[in-house]
C-alpha cells in the first residue's frame, strides 16, 4: 500500500522525533545508519520533507533534522499524502477509471472496506502514537532495539 519512500519516511521522521527531547538533532548519516536506510535516498527524502514543511532542519555545528511542532499533531497521512498522494484510498482495485459506488467493479465493496479503515487509522494516528508504542518496548523502528529488548 506504501511506497518504500513514504515507509523510509515514516521510520526516519519517528527515530528524528524520539531523538529530539532535548533539542538533539538528527543528521542524515545517523538516520540512515541507525535504521538500515541508503544515505541517499534518505538524504533526498528528508529534504523534500523539510521543503514540504513536514519537518525542519538547521545547518552548521549542532545542526541536523527536527520536528519543528508537536508529534502529536503529525499524523501518518499527512506524511502519506506529502508522498505518495492520496489516490491510493480512491483508486479502483482493478484499475477501472470509472468504479465508483453506483458503478462498481467485482472487488470494489471488499477493496473499498480496506481502503477506508487504513485511510480511518492514518487519519487518527499521529507520529507521537508511534513513538509511545516503541517507549512501551513492544513495537521497533529499528533491528538494535530489537536485539536489545531480547537481551533483557
Amino acid at each position: 500500500m506504501l511506497s518504500k519512500t513514504t515507509e523510509y519516511a515514516l521510520r526516519a521522521i519517528v527515530y528524528i522525533a524520539l531523538h529530539n527531547e532535548g533539542g538533539h538533532k538528527v543528521g542524515i548519516k545517523e538516520v540512515a545508519n541507525e535504521l538500515d536506510l541508503p544515505q541517499p535516498f534518505t538524504g533526498k527524502i528528508l529534504q523534500d520533507l523539510v521543503r514540504k514543511g513536514v519537518i525542519a532542519s538547521s545547518k552548521g555545528p549542532g545542526g541536523g533534522f527536527y520536528l519543528h511542532r508537536p508529534a502529536s499533531d503529525l499524523t501518518i497521512l499527512e506524511v502519506v499524502r506529502h508522498i505518495d498522494g492520496l489516490e491510493a484510498f480512491t483508486r479502483c482495485g482493478m484499475g477501472m477509471k470509472k468504479c465508483s459506488d453506483l458503478h462498481p467493479c467485482p472487488l470494489h465493496n471488499d477493496i473499498k472496506a480496506y481502503r477506508d479503515n487504513l485511510l480511518k487509522v492514518f487519519s487518527s494516528k499521529t507520529i507521537q502514537d508511534l513513538i509511545d508504542s516503541i517507549k512501551t518496548g513492544h513495537y521497533f523502528i529499528t533491528n538494535i532495539e530489537k536485539e536489545q529488548a531480547d537481551h533483557l
